[in-house]
């Protein structure tokens, strides 16, 4: 999911300003909703190495070394992604009902969203 800049959650723009804008989308698409412990020294064994590169990993060990972060939910820019995605479907010429299908709602959901 590729939230915009504009709709980026302020609760993780330190992330976003150490690491940049791929990483944060990253630990946001892998760890929404979890808290992370970012070690002072970072190997290339622990999670963020794996999951970032350790180079990014090492950015936010510099920042964040000691502290335990949490990575937000992001449920509302989510939300708006998602939305923005069903209306250029329908726009383009999709079934509410396939639409509706394939993103896990109602049509009634979809009609709501495509009626605001």
């Amino acid at each position: 999911m590729n939230i915009s800049e504009t709709e980026f959650p302020e609760s993780l723009t330190d992330i976003k300003d150490v690491i940049g804008y791929e990483g944060a989308i990253t630990l946001l698409n892998k760890c929404a909703g979890t808290r992370l412990f970012i070690p002072k020294n970072m190997k290339a064994q622990h999670k963020l190495s794996k999951l970032l590169g350790l180079e990014k990993a090492n950015l936010m060990s510099g920042h964040f070394g000691g502290e335990t972060i949490s990575i937000a939910r992001a449920a509302k820019a989510r939300r708006a992604v998602r939305n923005k995605e069903i209306i250029r479907r329908y726009d383009a010429g999709e079934r509410v009902p396939d639409i509706a299908q394939d993103v896990e709602l109602t049509e009634r959901q979809i009609y709501s969203i495509l009626s605001q």
